[in-house]
């Protein structure tokens, strides 16, 4: 018979390296992997979000209502986004959101990642620590 605390703990095990394999389904309050601390970069500043992408690219689109693919990021290792904002319901498998952020594709033009490509939080849910975009101290898209 199994002890409480390690049923507890295998269960807590299963769970971690679940989040790992894809984004969580859970409350953005309770994100398991919410965006990192504010930094600059060149003139901007950032937060590294953990990423991810079952095809090896993540699209960038022009705007938060999707439009045009301007470029793609590699999903390999965590990436930079400068905010977030509300825009047009995208849909990845089982996944969904309308929340949208603003980055830098590998090919330098700028645009805008649907955050079903991050890991951690439920669908239609904003990133657990990304700054909102237009907030006090936040930039606005350089586009």
């Amino acid at each position: 018979m199994m002890s409480i605390r390690r049923a507890a703990f295998v269960a807590a095990l299963g769970l971690a390296i679940a989040g790992v394999a894809g984004p969580a389904v859970g409350a953005a309050a309770g994100d398991a992997s919410p965006c990192g601390k504010p930094y600059r970069h060149a003139d901007y500043t950032v937060q590294t979000c953990p990423d991810w992408s079952p095809s090896g690219g993540i699209p960038v689109y022009e705007s938060p209502a999707k439009g045009k693919i301007v470029g793609y990021i590699d999903p390999a290792g965590d990436d930079w986004y400068l905010c977030e904002k509300a825009g047009a319901s995208y849909t990845l498998g089982s996944y969904r959101n309308y929340w949208w952020a603003a980055t830098m594709a590998d090919n330098d033009r700028w645009g805008y990642v649907s955050e079903v490509y991050f890991r951690g939080g439920g669908n239609d849910e904003s990133d657990g620590g990304l700054r909102e975009c237009g907030r006090p101290g936040g930039r606005t898209l350089p586009v």
